[in-house]
């Protein structure tokens, strides 16, 4: 509430939060977590939940003010969030999934030169500075880090892989 006075809202303020229903493990009473926490601060939160047919198109046409979304760099290469949660959104492509908008001159600078970086030091130091940027600039919210669910039965046997996919051909029925 301290902080809230001195950002110039003593009385807090409302916003809306668009939620998905159906996509993430939970994602739904993540929101209302959320919403209640703020709400304890002074911040009314408008929560509209729905399924991902409607949420997505409607954050990705940046048509929210607050909103929950889920991300694994299907490559585990840390350019990939750079270049898409963390890069200023251009018609390049870059910044496709900063939906909020966020920009930092430096961190698009980093991005572009940690694509082309080979010497893997180097490359981990500009890594590693553009983290740090954005943290202290607290250009997103981490909230958790979803678990993976897997089943395990004695006839079925497969590679399990860190990004969560399942390459068919690698399941072996027994």
């Amino acid at each position: 509430k301290k902080l809230l006075a001195e950002a110039g809202y003593p009385n807090g303020f409302e916003v809306s939060m668009n939620c998905p229903n159906d996509r993430y493990v939970n994602d739904g009473d993540i929101c209302q977590a959320v919403a209640a926490n703020l709400a304890r601060v002074g911040v009314k939160v408008a929560l509209q939940t729905e399924t991902k047919v409607t949420y997505f198109p409607k954050i990705l046409s940046r048509n929210t003010s607050f909103y929950l979304l889920g991300w694994t760099a299907g490559t585990y290469d840390s350019h990939n969030i750079l270049t898409s949660l963390l890069a200023t959104p251009t018609e390049q492509g870059q910044g496709q999934f900063n939906l909020g908008a966020y920009s930092n001159p430096k961190i698009d600078e980093l991005t572009l030169k940690v694509q082309s970086e080979t010497d893997q030091v180097k490359r981990n130091a500009m890594i590693k500075e553009a983290f740090e940027i954005h943290a202290a600039d607290i250009g997103h919210l981490p909230l958790h880090q979803q678990a993976l669910a897997w089943a395990m039965k004695k006839n079925i046997q497969l590679t399990q892989l860190p990004d969560n996919s399942m390459p068919f051909r690698w399941v072996v029925v027994k």
